[in-house]
């Protein structure tokens, strides 16, 4: 990309930041990670290890860019839930490259899909907070060390 391209980016990124509502560019992230996620099970299904990572990797930055963004001062119990969420799927994908599980791929995608569904619900007028994200129970949420409340 030459520097008049990457500046036509930046500006049209500061224009969408500015005029879309915060809770709509939530969806739109999380739109963003599940497409990387399913991008990531079809080169596991294609044997296309390099093209794998990288969707992983790209799924993974916007996961850890939602999950450096929590105030947990503002946001009390939702942000502490989304903070076990986020931390749960980071390792995941972490997984994924470890293990090439398309089965994984498939956790995730229900797990985001389904954030990113109450995302979209408050983006649309509704008043409730996010769902409480609950990733599952057992022996992968203990390997990751994760202590999870019900």
């Amino acid at each position: 990309m030459n520097a008049h391209t990457l500046q036509r980016a930046a500006a049209a990124y500061r224009g969408a930041a500015e005029t879309i509502a915060p809770a709509q560019q939530l969806v739109m992230l999380y739109d963003g990670a599940i497409r990387f996620v399913r991008e990531a099970e079809s080169a596991i299904a294609a044997g296309a290890i390099e093209r794998r990572h990288r969707n992983v990797r790209k799924a993974w930055d916007i996961v850890n860019a939602l999950h450096a963004c929590l105030d947990f001062e503002r946001g009390g119990e939702v942000a502490r839930s989304l903070d076990l969420f986020y931390g749960y799927v980071l390792h995941r994908l972490t997984r994924i490259d470890v293990t090439n599980d398309p089965a994984i791929c498939a956790e995730l995608i229900r797990l985001l899909g389904q954030m990113r569904a109450s995302w979209a619900a408050i983006a649309s007028g509704g008043t409730a907070e996010p769902e409480r994200p609950r990733p599952p129970l057992g022996a992968a949420s203990e390997k990751a060390g994760l202590a999870l409340t019900a």
